[in-house]
């Protein structure tokens, strides 16, 4: 049913590969997924990995302010090494655990580094949209179409999510050229698409408390729930049908409990199981183009 769908979508999907390396010296990487928009290089993602993104980023720049710190404390000999002591010993220290060093990965062409020139997000809804500089258009093969919400966008329809999961990528820390390598193999990243049906809607209500950053109350922020879950590496990917049209963006997975708990096969302590369907959600086309013309992004809707 969706073999011409996944085509189309697999050349406007890509993932975002976030590396971190602890100042213990510990790497690991983590696999989100994006859409590109249109042919001026903006794109579309869930907040949550933007956010991720920044906060990282915050961290690393703190580690080299007092990586700088002790460097001129220890370059500077009108001290004495009593007061070089006391002065190194003022210093705020890193743990083990925190951030030394982070990079990002947007994988729309391999072997060159895209960031970001400008963005803006909305945390109350998870959604998040930016521009890719430098960016070609060539390197895209297709962009989607978003579902028109005003025609047949009602429960029941079957829905096609895409994106990275089941893929782990542990990098490696080059630090004779500062820069993080993937291993060998690692990339590209496969893409997985799991099917489903649409089930439900809900409302976002924008407060102070939720996040949401003015105009926000001024675009319906909904979400729409799939009948399977959205995976680990999904967010941020497109939610679409049978035609390739867009309905939405994978944002993230709710267990809802199902009020029956059976006992473990085996078990000589009577322990039981709680039994959850688990459930997608994702932002709702209707959310994500009002987000877009609220911005001035073009993008193309569809006929049905």
């Amino acid at each position: 049913m969706f073999r011409a769908a996944y085509a189309l979508a697999r050349k406007y999907t890509f993932p975002v590969v976030i590396s971190r390396k602890t100042v213990a010296g510990k790497c690991s990487g983590t696999i989100g997924a994006f859409i590109v928009v249109n042919d001026e290089g903006w794109f579309v993602t869930c907040y949550h990995i933007v956010k991720t993104i920044a906060d990282l980023q915050a961290a690393e720049q703190h580690a080299r302010a007092i990586e700088n710190q002790v460097a001129t404390i220890n370059k500077d000999t009108s001290l004495s090494n009593s007061e070089r002591k006391r002065r190194l010993a003022a210093v705020p220290r890193l743990q083990s655990s925190d951030t030394d060093r982070m990079s990002v990965f947007w994988g729309v062409k391999p072997n060159v580094q895209i960031n970001v020139k400008e963005g803006f997000f909305d945390s109350a809804v998870d959604l998040a949209i930016g521009k890719f500089d430098p960016f070609d258009s060539t390197w895209v093969a297709a962009y989607p179409e978003f579902k028109d919400p005003s025609k047949a966008f009602e429960p029941g329809a079957s829905v096609c999510k895409l994106g990275y999961p089941f893929h782990t990528i542990v990098p490696q820390w080059d630090a004779s050229n500062n820069r993080f390598i993937f291993p060998l193999g690692s990339v590209p990243v496969p893409l997985f698409p799991i099917e489903g049906i649409l089930t439900r809607f809900a409302n976002v209500v924008v407060t102070p408390q939720t996040g949401g950053v003015p105009p926000a109350q001024t675009i319906p922020w909904k979400m729409l729930e799939t009948s399977t879950p959205g995976l680990r590496g999904q967010s941020g990917g497109p939610v679409f049908d049978s035609e390739g049209a867009i309905w939405g963006i994978q944002s993230q997975t709710v267990n809802y409990p199902l009020g029956f708990n059976p006992p473990v096969p085996n078990s000589s302590k009577g322990e039981k199981v709680p039994q959850f369907l688990n459930v997608g959600r994702a932002i709702h086309a209707e959310s994500v183009i009002a987000f877009l013309k609220q911005h001035g992004v073009k993008f193309a809707m569809s006929k049905h």
